[in-house]
């Protein structure tokens, strides 16, 4: 049965819009923007809808590096032709299955009530404490007099003041947080905490942690049966934390380094299945050092009971030859670069003059203007090549940064 993949990337906040009682979603032009990224999980004659307007080019380009033959659609089909069709959301939300209803798709929807309960950083957080698992100083509080009481009690970090962050009930990647340091409340943290009480919701706090190697575990939930392990993706993010991208096709060594986090994965993954959910899941798992430079698990630092950027990444493993590697990653764009991401990207190929394909994997515009947010595939034949090859990238992506400002 043909797939027709709906890009809600900002799941998220439809679900916190559904708590808060406001307008559904925050971002269209994220979803928007990243729509392209599909194309990791679609097969040939899959549809992607994408309210906009790319290019030939684009779509030769994809065909000549061998990603599938998709159809990007701008409206929904007719009834008779969507029955036809397994409607494919990011994630579940209240309104994309009201949507996936009235246009009369065929969709395994599960329980809405179970999507909420397991994206929410209460079951998370909850899986940590009962487990052992929690970061030293995080607290789930409920109003300001308990944010104030648990950041006055936060340690000391290296004989310095604390560095944390406090999370919303529904957040993403670097998204609905407040970054802070001391021990005390300020704003705009304070007004920040302030209407999000208001609504009867907790806040969690955590010691700002030193990461050291996060990763993305990928699970499949049956309605019936065990959960599945698909794999790992190492995330690869930024100083603040935002996601930057996906190493994949890791190798034994890697999958025995994250074995205890693995192990800990399956675990919650039976308890979101116990909670009702089924579908896709990924849990992110964070090593790090603590003050002694000693280094620590946290093995549930999220769980999203949805598509998420590794699993997505996997899907490009059919693009592969036996033994090369791979990394999908992501970074910002500007129009004040002056130049177009898929022609700068070929520059930065050719100039390493190496055996890593480099394919770009957004377009340049949609509606004729320019993405804020691109991606782009390499393919290695040793991982020595691809670590060069993402070192290049990022370097190269610094630069134009820095001459662009």
């Amino acid at each position: 049965m043909r797939r027709v993949f709906l890009g809600n990337f900002d799941f998220e906040h439809q679900l916190a819009s559904e708590v808060y009682a406001a307008s559904g979603g925050g971002t269209p032009a994220l979803n928007l923007q990243l729509a392209c990224c599909w194309l990791g999980m679609a097969a040939d004659g899959d549809q992607i809808y994408l309210p906009g307007s790319i290019t030939s080019e684009f779509m030769s380009d994809l065909k000549t590096a061998g990603l599938p033959e998709v159809e990007w659609i701008s409206a929904w089909p007719r009834h008779e032709e969507a029955a036809r069709s397994e409607f494919v959301p990011w994630g579940w939300s209240e309104a994309v299955a009201k949507l996936a209803d009235a246009q009369g798709f065929t969709a395994n929807t599960p329980d809405l009530a179970a999507v909420k309960t397991v994206n929410s950083r209460s079951f998370s957080f909850a899986c940590e404490r009962e487990w052992g698992l929690s970061l030293p100083g995080s607290r789930r509080v409920e109003n300001m007099e308990e944010l104030e009481a648990a950041v006055a009690e936060l340690p000391l970090q290296q004989a310095r003041e604390p560095a944390w962050v406090l999370k919303a009930n529904f957040s993403m990647s670097a998204r609905e947080r407040m970054l802070a340091r001391g021990t005390g409340v300020k704003n705009p943290v304070r007004d920040w905490a302030k209407k999000r009480f208001a609504y009867q919701q907790p806040l969690f706090l955590e010691p700002w942690v030193q990461r050291s190697a996060e990763a993305g575990l990928q699970f499949e939930i049956p309605l019936q049966g065990d959960p599945e392990f698909l794999g790992i993706a190492v995330l690869l993010c930024d100083d603040r934390g935002q996601y930057r991208g996906s190493r994949i096709c890791i190798d034994a060594q890697t999958r025995e380094t994250w074995q205890p986090a693995i192990e800990v994965g399956h675990r919650v993954a039976l308890r979101v299945q116990q909670a009702g959910y089924f579908g896709p899941l990924g849990i992110d798992a964070m090593q790090y050092r603590d003050d002694r430079g000693e280094l620590q698990w946290r093995p549930v630092q999220d769980v999203n009971a949805r598509y998420t950027m590794g699993r997505l990444a996997l899907g490009f493993t059919r693009l592969l030859n036996a033994g090369q590697v791979a990394s999908w990653l992501h970074f910002p764009w500007k129009e004040s670069y002056g130049q177009p991401f898929s022609k700068w990207l070929r520059c930065v190929a050719e100039a390493q003059q190496s055996g890593t394909r480099w394919i770009a994997t957004s377009p340049d515009q949609i509606n004729g203007q320019t993405l804020h947010l691109v991606n782009g595939l390499l393919i290695s034949e040793t991982t020595e090549d691809l670590y060069r090859a993402e070192a290049t990238l990022m370097r190269a992506v610094s630069a134009l940064a820095e001459t662009s400002c």
